[in-house]
């Protein structure tokens, strides 16, 4: 996952070790014995109103700020708390608080139609104003990684037109603003909020939050007024930890019902618990695992020296040992699973032809530094793997541990010829906007291909938005940077009786608002 907010939050060194994770989850109440030993969150009737979910948490970091989140805790907390103006469904994007965007001729604007039947959890009424206040709120300068749409969008410039209507100009021709709505966190927050207590933090989603301990545990009531309709759960708890074997125990002792992200190593192990089953989010929701090669600075400036990288890996045995199985080999783009990704076969190993390019490049044992840091599980893995098979055809390659603070940091990035990489399958123009804007030393430089790029996120008509795509990746693919070795199941642990949940996005972090037990 690439330079977003979310990310460059996700570690602030605030973390909740194993042992005390057992406390924690002793700590959670509510769950009572059952005679075999475990917890269970039956009502007295039989029925389960509450469900409770484990995610890896950030410690006294977490908060209820949507804008400054730090953790999957916080993103799936959030996102049943506060809403966007679209979400992103199965290949498509859906409306949620707005009901659609109506695009100007010339694309540099939108007109966002809102729902009119729409309440805060206060029982005001959602309306432009907060919509307006929202933009202004998530782009200011005040904020410590403001909104990445205020690249795309005129912030100052947005007008209300109507109680249910707002005019919203662009900086540059955008096709699809809804696309960029729901990719991009752009939750709504009430206008005049300025702090988010337990008090003041309201939304409009499905869940209210009654109960809130950063870093141990948060308590969300169902909102019977949600404009969705009310959700098959009376409450969710969901409970913050950063061990991940902590996570599994929890499912198999019985104290939580779900959890996501779950290392192949214990997958492989295998799970003790008969009502308790291991999950696989499917081939469309995969997690590209990779590199990104550093275009400015040599070798990698030669595309010779950048096509010789790719085909010296041996994708297969990277999979195999990083994911232990659980995934494909990768096609070096990124996006797999998304509308408009390049579905075309991975590159098949030739040392010897890799060799050659090097050579032809004059660029025998020259330096590679690889710039990893265990963000991603496998990082260090694959990144120390890739370079000894990077040696094999000449370059004096090594992996660059540094720490997780510091892994991101832009001076860091430009001295290195490349660093580990992992992504989503986010939309395209996400993924291939952040790579393009955020760092020199992670942009692909390439005159066709920024053309490219800019007419696709231009275009309003589905066939001519896939033509430019197409362009997108091809250009990417023949002399591109990014280095995509393999795409790793997303794994999860969940009760036999879990039903409703969501991708939304990110399978890592599915959407709870209809999770139930059956």
């Amino acid at each position: 996952m690439v330079m977003n907010r979310r990310d460059a939050l996700k570690l602030a060194g605030l973390t909740l070790g194993a042992a005390s994770t057992t406390a924690l989850l002793s700590a959670c109440g509510a769950a009572t014995s059952t005679g075999n030993g475990r917890a269970t969150n039956a009502a007295a009737d039989g029925s389960r109103a509450t469900f409770r979910a484990v995610f890896t948490g950030a410690g006294a970091g977490e908060t209820l700020d949507p804008y400054a989140t730090a953790a999957p805790a916080d993103f799936v907390r959030n996102d049943v708390v506060y809403e966007n103006l679209f979400v992103l469904g199965e290949g498509d994007v859906l409306p949620a608080l707005a009901r659609d965007a109506a695009i100007s001729p010339d694309a540099r604007s939108f007109i966002l139609n809102l729902r009119d039947d729409v309440r805060w959890h206060d029982g005001s009424p959602f309306t432009a104003a907060d919509v307006k206040y929202s933009f202004e709120f998530m782009s200011s300068p005040e904020r410590l990684y403001p909104s990445e749409l205020q690249a795309y969008l005129d912030m100052t410039g947005i007008e209300i037109r109507g109680e249910h209507s707002v005019w919203v100009p662009t900086l540059q021709p955008l096709g699809d603003p809804a696309t960029m709505l729901a990719a991009f966190p752009a939750k709504m927050v009430k206008a005049g909020t300025s702090a988010f207590t337990l008090e003041s933090a309201i939304g409009t989603g499905p869940f209210r939050i009654t109960d809130f301990a950063a870093g141990r545990e948060t308590v969300l009531t169902r909102f019977d007024e949600y404009w969705g309709g009310a959700a098959p759960s009376d409450e969710i708890r969901i409970l913050s930890v950063t061990d991940a074997q902590a996570k599994v125990n929890s499912l198999i002792s019985g104290q939580a019902d779900y959890t996501s992200d779950i290392p192949y190593t214990a997958a492989r192990a295998g799970i003790s618990a008969s009502d308790v089953e291991l999950g696989a989010a499917g081939s469309l929701h995969r997690t590209s695992m990779g590199f990104v090669l550093n275009t400015t600075r040599p070798p990698f400036d030669d595309p010779r020296v950048r096509r010789a990288a790719r085909l010296a890996l041996d994708r297969q045995s990277l999979v195999d040992t990083v994911f232990l199985g659980y995934g494909v080999p990768g096609n070096d783009l990124v996006c797999a699973g998304a509308p408009y990704f390049s579905d075309r076969d991975p590159l098949a190993r030739n040392v010897d032809e890799a060799r050659r390019l090097v050579r032809a490049a004059g660029a025998e044992n020259a330096t590679v530094t690889i710039r990893t840091a265990e963000w991603e599980n496998g990082f260090n893995a694959s990144s120390e793997l890739a370079c000894e098979q990077w040696r094999e055809i000449g370059l004096s390659a090594r992996p660059q541990e540094v720490g997780l603070a510091e892994f991101y940091e832009s001076d860091g990035l430009a001295a290195a010829n490349g660093v580990a990489f992992s992504a989503p399958p986010a939309p395209l123009a996400v993924l291939y906007g952040r790579l393009n804007a955020h760092h020199p030393a992670m942009a692909f430089a390439d005159a066709a291909y920024r053309e490219a790029l800019g007419a696709a996120m231009a275009a309003t008509e589905d066939a001519e938005r896939r033509r430019h795509w197409n362009t997108v990746q091809d250009r990417m693919f023949e002399d591109g940077n990014t280095v995509i070795w393999g795409l790793g199941d997303t794994l999860s642990l969940a009760r036999s009786t879990v039903k409703g949940l969501e991708t939304r996005g990110h399978a890592k972090y599915p959407y709870l608002g209809r999770a139930h037990h059956a």
